[in-house]
């Protein structure tokens, strides 16, 4: 049996959800195809959990602080459990609220893996799915370096799965989303040390940045270990690198960057083109090689960023179904912020 619709989007996060929610509002029968947790990486691995992460070590950032503004302040204690549990059921909160705005919309919600048969047909847990238009935004997922002992590091989503406050941590990878855990586990009690490939954290990021935020984290009791390759992990959690071994750390993450989850969609069913690290070029408009095929978001490789994701899919809709030919989003000058501690951007 097929089932046909308007618009079908390949990943319920930021992007996915936002072309059909809009495209919804014109009228249009869409559907969303999720294999894992409605939301994608923003809610359930990124932003949301992150910011009530960056706002628990902000409270304790303040209160470290207090004396100095003439507060007499007794901490009594800080417990990580108490924290993960907070956090983990607002998350919950927000995917089981999903289910019934989709309804309300009428979008129907496909959870499982969907893979491209053609250019039109979508097969998921064995049926058939065929729309007009077909969106690609599967989002990406943390990379893991191809080194000995990898194995023995967590990615940016195992941080959301500690149970306990580690000690000592090394943070491997000096961009965004290390600095952002670098700054949280630091204000919360722990020993971080940053190792880096580039000299200075946020590579990229405008020098003045660069060089307040090194600055600061040094102050904050952060090790930075910059120009420095991981050259192979031992079961113990003792980093060899170009620079000697380093040892003694509880947990070793790597954020070393993010892949497109887009190896398995059956793309080449279609004629879907991308490039040699999986991501799926597009023009101005999202629009892939193929002219009914369209991609959002992180699976781009442009501007990762959730706002995008979502101004990118709601465009895209306004343009396909309420005539607005020339609607688009510009990628150029967007502005962002780095939620270290204090955030930079």
């Amino acid at each position: 049996m097929t089932t046909h619709y308007d618009m079908i989007a390949i990943g319920a996060g930021s992007g996915g959800l936002s072309a059909v929610e809009r495209a919804s509002e014109y009228g249009k029968k869409c559907a969303v195809i999720e294999v894992k947790t409605i939301g994608g990486t923003c809610v359930n691995v990124g932003c949301v959990p992150k910011k009530v992460m960056w706002f628990a070590a902000n409270v304790a950032t303040h209160i470290n602080s207090a004396e100095g503004f003439g507060f007499d302040v007794d901490v009594k204690g800080f417990s990580w459990e108490q924290l993960k549990t907070g956090r983990d059921s607002y998350i919950k909160g927000i995917t089981n609220w999903y289910d019934g705005y989709l309804e309300k919309l009428g979008i129907d919600y496909i959870h499982g893996f969907g893979k491209m048969l053609d250019k039109n047909t979508i097969s998921v847990n064995g049926k058939e799915y065929t729309a007009e238009h077909i969106v690609l935004s599967p989002g990406g997922e943390p990379a893991v370096p191809h080194i000995e002992g990898a194995e023995y590091g967590i990615t940016s989503d195992g941080f959301f799965e500690l149970e306990e406050l580690p000690k000592k941590v090394a943070i491997v990878g000096g961009g965004y989303i290390g600095v952002e855990l670098a700054g949280v586990l630091n204000a919360l009690g722990s020993e971080v040390e940053i190792f880096g490939r580039a000299d200075k954290l946020l590579n990229g990021f405008d020098p003045m940045i660069q060089e307040a935020l090194d600055k600061d984290y040094n102050n904050h009791g952060i090790k930075l270990h910059h120009n420095t390759q991981i050259d192979k992990v031992s079961k113990n959690k003792t980093l060899y690198t170009n620079k000697g071994e380093f040892s003694g750390f509880d947990v070793i993450i790597w954020a070393v960057g993010r892949n497109p989850m887009t190896q398995h969609l059956g793309l080449e069913n279609a004629g879907v083109e991308c490039d040699q690290r999986g991501f799926i070029p597009t023009d101005k408009f999202q629009v892939t090689n193929v002219g009914n095929v369209f991609a959002l978001g992180d699976a781009t490789g442009r501007a990762p960023l959730t706002p995008v994701a979502i101004a990118a899919g709601r465009r895209l809709s306004d343009r396909l179904y309420n005539k607005m030919t020339d609607r688009h989003l510009d990628y150029n000058n967007i502005a962002t912020v780095v939620f270290s501690h204090p955030p930079i951007g």
